[in-house]
């Protein structure tokens, strides 16, 4: 396939990109209230914007985590070590590093301070609840972001049964699966932005992010490489051609831009509709999973690749394969520079839409390149520390 590399998708990978730009994006908003109360109809219009980020990695989970050759279980025990080889390592420190220095990121206490009033029952306490409940809502605040491993956990944990039902189900079924739980979400949307919350409950007939990788299973397998990869694949020497799928360019523009609209209209009317008592509900509903999926069949189908030389691919291997550990960080950066007032002088008298879309821009790209530089450095340091260990 013409867009497999080293059995790397570079499109994929520049998705991967774009979306940890939309997570801290979302993370350097602003509240869409202002001071004096009125709704700021500009900042919800920019969080509209970037409601794609989480679900854009739980659709890339599906796109590869169920191809996978070989028996379930055996498929299964690898994602199983995978996980804590390459992921629940870093959690761990993360969690560890908020729960010890949360006043240093939030205020301007000093590390030594913050080392003298953290005990080891505190810490044993919190990780004990955390991992009681299978949540990060038992973390410091600084650590909120942490609820997509969790998530991102359970997706691995039924791997199996999800598994089994792709490979001996029928194919139609599956749709007919993906079409129920979609109605379910529908109707768990409508009692979250206008009823009552608990209705969520409907939902808990199966976990979210598992319906969600499934859809992205079926997207990648059954759209992605039957109308995009498959009609490359008939121009295999055409290089620095514009080739795309129409149909698909055209109906992932109109999905995008008539649910962005329906979720921007929704959310204005939820927030005038609560007198200013803020929710987060938009970057994991339905409108959200319309949104990422025009928004991921759009770019798939720019075939960017075509146009980028052997460089410009490796640098985005190259930091697609930090976005981990700069989705880890990346928060804690962002509180801190945001306690001592260095996101304020970005953040204010911005008189228009412009300056608002400058801010986000760059602001996000500051983050990022912070966040990039101290992944470099811990990666640097870890691995100076193995090789010592494996000289000895």
């Amino acid at each position: 396939m013409s867009s497999i590399k080293n059995n790397r998708n570079i499109k994929i990978e520049i998705i991967r990109l774009i979306a940890c730009m939309a997570v801290i994006w979302y993370h350097v908003r602003e509240l869409p209230w202002k001071s004096n109360g009125e709704l700021s109809e500009t900042a919800v219009f920019f969080e509209c914007i970037c409601t794609i980020c989480v679900m854009t990695f739980f659709l890339i989970t599906g796109f590869f985590i169920y191809n996978k050759k070989g028996s379930i279980i055996e498929n299964w025990l690898s994602l199983i070590k995978k996980f804590f080889k390459q992921i629940f390592i870093f959690f761990i420190l993360v969690s560890l590093f908020t729960i010890v220095f949360h006043d240093f990121l939030i205020s301007k206490e000093s590390f030594v301070g913050c080392i003298a009033n953290t005990s080891l029952e505190k810490i044993g306490a919190t990780l004990f609840d955390t991992f009681r409940h299978f949540s990060a809502n038992y973390l410091p605040g600084t650590a909120a972001h942490l609820w997509y491993i969790f998530s991102y956990a359970i997706i691995i944990i039924a791997y199996p049964i999800t598994k089994f039902v792709i490979d001996r189900f029928p194919r139609l079924a599956i749709y007919i699966i993906l079409v129920l739980l979609t109605i379910c979400m529908v109707i768990n949307d409508y009692y979250l932005f206008y009823g009552n919350p608990s209705y969520n409950l409907i939902f808990k007939i199966i976990h979210k992010p598992i319906y969600y990788s499934l859809w992205g299973y079926v997207l990648y397998n059954d759209i992605i490489k039957k109308y995009i990869d498959e009609k490359l694949e008939a121009y295999p020497n055409k290089n620095n051609v514009f080739i795309i799928n129409k149909p698909i360019f055209f109906i992932s523009f109109i999905l995008y831009a008539v649910t962005f609209v329906l979720l921007f209209k929704t959310q204005v009317a939820y927030d005038l509709g609560t007198n200013g008592e803020y929710v987060y509900t938009s970057w994991l509903s339905t409108y959200s999973l319309f949104l990422t999926t025009a928004f991921v069949l759009f770019v798939y189908n720019l075939n960017l690749d075509r146009f980028l030389n052997d460089k410009i691919n490796n640098a985005i291997y190259y930091l697609s394969s930090k976005t981990l550990g700069i989705y880890m960080i990346h928060y804690l950066i962002i509180t801190k520079f945001l306690s001592i007032g260095f996101q304020s002088r970005f953040t204010n008298n911005r008189p228009n839409i412009f300056y608002h879309l400058a801010y986000y821009i760059f602001y996000s790209l500051f983050i990022f390149i912070v966040s990039f530089a101290l992944v470099f450095i811990i990666d640097f340091v870890v691995n100076k520390i193995k090789s010592l260990i494996l000289k000895r």
